[in-house]
Parts: C-alpha cells; sequence; structure tokens
C-alpha cells in the first residue's frame, strides 16, 4: 500500500472522499446507501491491515478484529446484494496456502487497495471474494503467531 493511500485511509475526510469516489455515476438513493456501506466498512478493514505492527498481544488483537470485521461484512453482503439486484456470491481468490498469514494479509489488502482505487464499478460478489480471503489471510496471521500447540502434535 502507498503512503498516500495509508494517509487518506486514516485521515477522516480522505477516507470519506474515497468512499464517496466509489459511488456508481447516475446512481439510485439505494446503491448510494449501499456503496457508501460497503465502501465504509472496506476503508475499515484496510485501517485494520495496514495499522503499525506492535508486539504480540497487539498483533494478535488486530488478526482477531480483521478477521471479525471481515465475517461481519461478509455476513451483511448478501442483503445488501438483494437491495441493489446484484446476484449473490462469490469465488475467493486462490493465495498459496503455504504463504505465511501475514504475507498473504499482505498482498490480499493491495488487491483490496486496488479495488478501492478502480475507476471502474466493482461487482458486491468480487469485493465478497477479497473481503473472505483476507479474512482467511487475518485467521492464518493470528494462528501463526500464536504461542500454544494444538493437543496431540509435537
Amino acid at each position: 500500500m502507498d503512503d498516500d493511500l495509508r494517509q487518506r485511509l486514516f485521515d477522516p475526510e480522505g477516507a470519506h472522499g474515497l468512499v464517496l469516489a466509489r459511488r456508481p455515476p447516475g446512481c439510485s438513493a439505494v446503491t448510494c446507501v449501499v456503496s457508501d456501506v460497503v465502501w465504509h466498512e472496506v476503508v475499515h478493514l484496510l485501517r485494520w491491515s495496514a495499522a503499525t505492527p506492535g508486539s504480540a498481544g497487539v498483533d494478535a488483537g488486530r488478526w482477531w478484529r480483521l478477521a471479525a470485521g471481515c465475517a461481519d461484512l461478509l455476513r451483511r453482503l448478501p442483503a445488501l446484494c438483494d437491495e441493489v439486484g446484484e446476484p449473490w456470491g462469490f469465488t475467493a481468490p486462490a493465495d498459496d496456502p503455504e504463504l505465511p498469514g501475514t504475507t498473504r494479509v499482505a498482498l490480499v489488502t493491495g488487491r483490496l487497495a486496488a479495488l478501492l482505487r478502480a475507476r471502474n464499478p466493482v461487482p458486491l460478489r468480487r469485493l465478497a471474494g477479497e473481503v473472505d480471503a483476507l479474512g482467511a489471510a487475518s485467521i492464518s496471521a493470528l494462528a501463526q503467531s500464536s504461542s500454544w500447540a494444538v493437543p496431540g502434535t509435537r
């Protein structure tokens, strides 16, 4: 993520401008509201993802909050798709599961940031796949940073 986008994500006016820029031209009031809600949530996810790493406990909380935010948005997306007449369904991108969770988070964050800045409208089902991938990557990062072992393993 470039420094300009990072700065805009953490600046309230800049973040609001990013959200409003995602509105489709000439859209209905419902479509504008759905767009604003979805992209506002994406900005929040990107903030958690881009937050400066801290201690192990802080990072674990960040990964947990990122995964929970992704799950919350995914739970709401089918109804939001219905509101704007888009079909629901998604396919998560094929990230290499052998990569460390933190690397996968960085890769998906880059893709989500690119969608946030894209000039063309982004179908919600495509966005859902990226949000799902970000949630999965954050869970992997959390699990890989954990100091406990699974019972029965060495």
